[in-house]
């Protein structure tokens, strides 16, 4: 029954097209395929032409067929043209036509913009064909080759829009990048009930998405399609662009913290892994787990899970493991190098009460050092370098080795003993050997003797002989510089009794006359006060040299030393006098001149003897 209905339908439907004029079929494509409709035709004098222009389609190869020259005569001409002309002129001068003389084809390709042609042709027998066989053979079909005739086929009127097939979003990632022609090429559909499939003649009309591509978001994009009767139909494509990518969290599966410096959950997890999101820039983390920040002041490990979420709600998590350990060993509080005097020495106890140690996470105050070596001990009064080395553990196993250097040091300085006081007469002096005899040493480490004495001041050597209070001052050093002093207050009077001079100008000498040392020896042998030999002679005093030709009293000493070594001092008085005024009796002269040249030369020479024996 149903099938009966849609017949009758049909049927109705093409006695309705059939009562329709023939230029309202030139709009519309034929419903087969010849284009060449006979009512849109006009003949008249051989000449026939299209009434209205035919609806053609653009970029379409066609071929055009007619009977030839046997059946329409020669001379035949012919033009085909729309926005462009394809065919122009006579047939058998046209190289696209294929002459036959029952059948003329020829071929054309329309242009990209063509939509209309004008057919119009010429043939001595075109009239006299026509009006009896119409236009029997005449055929305009699509392609290059020529299939057998068919009459014109009148189209339905299309008065029904294209449908889009599809759905009314797309859904793409950020990542695609897809271009909106792509999207519809791929995925949008538009068919006509008459054209069938017209998605090639989609258009844009709107487009919210393109330039936004890579930007979460909705956008609508409309589309536009007609289909050959100019039916429109507008389609509505929102375009969901989203970000469906999970972030990306990078870092180790362990991380070790010192318990000496226990920074944050979340400094440790800025500072160890890294949180990426190929779209947003910033991400927001939780915790979903954290056993770490309530724990972490005792050592062990201690599980974190951390989840992030980016602004489109894709998520991703990572679990991992804090270690807090102890790695840093014990710190010794306290010097490492100690000076032990031997004035006040350090035993080993005080040493080791000068130290402390601390740690970081053990309690070490009633934990003892152990000590592995004790090279002090035995050696605490002899002076050098030590050391003692040293251990401690804390309850992690880290160990503290320290190496402590204690210098025993010599700050005792050794002594002399001896007398402090000497008094005595000039003429019997000690010698600085007698002095040094009589002084003992003695050093609580060196050995020390009175070789080791020497002389810090001496007044008293070159005075010897001489009333006065001198000071003799000795010091003595031991290996380690340590220095005592020793000091003797010496005091020389006079216990000699006086000597009288007869004469205190012993040599008188006139101005045309001098002295030298040669008459000074004369003297001494002659006197018998020197004995035969050689001398030395070396002038100690000599206030006469230089003076010989002026009147005066001069002293004038001079020292002699024999070939053994001995010395003998002898002290003149020289007087420079005019000869006219020497009036003093020669014996007198000569006898006061024996007298006290014997008496102080005697007294001279006994005291160098003496000198040498106490050498």
């Amino acid at each position: 029954m149903k099938k009966k209905i849609l017949m009758i339908i049909i049927f109705a439907v093409l006695m309705t097209l059939r009562e329709v004029n023939a230029n309202e079929f030139a709009a519309y494509l034929p419903g087969g395929k010849n284009y060449l409709d006979n009512d849109n035709m006009i003949i008249s004098d051989n000449f026939m032409h299209t009434d209205d222009d035919m609806l053609v389609k653009a970029n379409t190869e066609y071929t055009i067929s007619f009977p030839g020259f046997d059946l329409i005569g020669e001379g035949i001409t012919i033009e085909i043209s729309g926005q462009e002309t394809y065919l122009l002129g006579s047939v058998d001068e046209l190289d696209s036509c294929e002459m036959d003389p029952s059948l003329i084809v020829c071929t054309f390709t329309t242009s990209a913009s063509e939509d209309y042609l004008y057919f119009e042709m010429y043939a001595p027998m075109l009239s006299l064909y026509y009006d009896y066989y119409e236009l029997e053979t005449f055929q305009l079909e699509e392609g290059l080759i020529s299939t057998d005739y068919e009459e014109y086929i009148a189209p339905f009127i299309d008065t029904t829009i294209p449908e889009f097939l599809g759905a009314g979003a797309y859904i793409t990632s950020y990542q695609s990048n897809e271009a909106i022609e792509v999207i519809i090429s791929d995925h949008i559909i538009a068919v006509d009930d008459i054209d069938g499939d017209i998605s090639d003649q989609i258009i844009i009309v709107s487009d919210e998405y393109t330039g936004n591509e890579q930007i979460v978001g909705d956008y609508e994009v409309v589309l536009k399609v007609s289909d050959a009767a100019n039916n429109n139909s507008l389609f509505t494509l929102t375009v969901m662009v989203k970000d469906e990518i999970s972030p990306i969290i990078t870092g180790p599966s362990t991380i070790t913290i010192e318990v000496s410096n226990l920074p944050t959950i979340q400094t440790i997890i800025s500072d160890n892994f890294i949180i990426n999101d190929e779209y947003d820039n910033n991400v927001e983390g939780y915790l979903i787990n954290d056993d770490y920040t309530l724990n972490n002041h005792e050592l062990g490990d201690y599980s974190v899970t951390y989840e992030v979420v980016d602004d489109s709600l894709n998520t991703a998590s990572v679990g991992f493991t804090v270690s807090v350990v102890d790695t840093t060993p014990p710190e010794m509080i306290g010097d490492n190098i100690h000076n032990s005097y031997l004035s006040n020495p350090l035993s080993f106890t005080d040493i080791l009460n000068r130290i402390s140690f601390t740690d970081n996470y053990t309690d070490l105050t009633n934990i003892d050092p152990t000590i592995m070596i004790d090279g002090y001990s035995s050696n605490e009064a002899l002076p050098g370098t030590y050391y003692i080395n040293i251990e401690i553990l804390d309850s992690s196993g880290n160990i503290l080795s320290e190496i402590l250097t204690v210098n025993v040091i010599d700050d005792i300085a050794p002594s002399i003993g001896g007398p402090i006081n000497y008094s005595g007469s000039y003429d019997l002096g000690p010698t600085l050997s007698d002095f040094i005899d009589m002084l003992s040493v003695s050093d609580n480490i060196d050995d020390l003797t009175t070789d080791d004495i020497y002389i810090i001041s001496d007044t008293y050597t070159t005075r010897t002989t001489e009333v006065g209070d001198y000071v003799i001052v000795f010091g003595v050093k031991d290996s380690n510089n340590n220095e005592y002093t020793h000091q003797i207050d010496i005091t020389l009077f006079d216990g000699v009794a006086p000597v009288i001079y007869v004469d205190n100008y012993i040599i008188t000498v006139n101005l045309s006359a001098t002295f030298n040392e040669d008459d000074a020896l004369k003297l001494l042998l002659n006197s018998q006060e020197l004995e035969n030999g050689n001398y030395t002679i070396t002038r100690l005093i000599d206030e006469y040299t230089g003076n010989e030709k002026i009147p005066g009293s001069y002293v004038y000493r001079l020292s002699f030393m024999n070939d053994k070594g001995d010395v003998f001092e002898k002290e003149f008085l020289v007087k420079v006098e005019n000869p006219n005024t020497l009036s003093v009796n020669k014996d007198l002269l000569v006898r006061n001149i024996a007298i006290y040249s014997s008496a102080v030369g005697y007294l001279i020479f006994m005291t160098v003897k003496r000198k040498k024996h106490k050498l």
